[in-house]
């Protein structure tokens, strides 16, 4: 099998790489733009999914993070069975920043599950520092 005498030029990122074979170096040098468009291409085709963002609507300026933290939990976490088993603190702030892409203080998220826990929406076990909830 004979090889063809011209010119390639491959582009590699990551783990694609894309070859252009031209017979000249004018033809090579044209096919550039075309060959980044490839790669490009590939790059979004192979790029894995992302879940879908979670949208919080804002209704006012200054909203408290313990009301983004409630209305995430009430709007999300609650109907997504998320609290059938005892959750920390920790483990609904990390959720939180999971589903929403929102780094909440720890303390405004124990604020707003202590609002859920008194309005019925929620059960606690522990100690005080401690507590997991649940759904009810």
């Amino acid at each position: 099998m004979s090889r063809m005498a011209g010119y390639s030029v491959s582009v590699r990122r990551g783990d694609i790489e894309v070859t252009v074979h031209a017979g000249t170096v004018e033809e090579a040098l044209a096919s550039l733009g075309e060959l980044k468009r490839v790669l490009e291409a590939a790059e979004v085709e192979l790029r894995p999914k992302a879940p879908a963002a979670v949208t919080v609507s804002v209704k006012r300026r200054g909203r408290s993070e313990t009301v983004l933290a409630q209305e995430i939990i009430e709007a999300h976490l609650l109907p997504a069975g998320y609290f059938s088993a005892p959750r920390s603190t920790a483990d609904v702030r990390d959720e939180i920043q999971r589903v929403s892409g929102l780094r909440l203080q720890s303390r405004k998220v124990s604020q707003a599950l202590g609002i859920l826990y008194k309005k019925g929406r929620l059960r606690r076990t522990g100690t005080k520092g401690e507590y997991r909830y649940v759904a009810v």
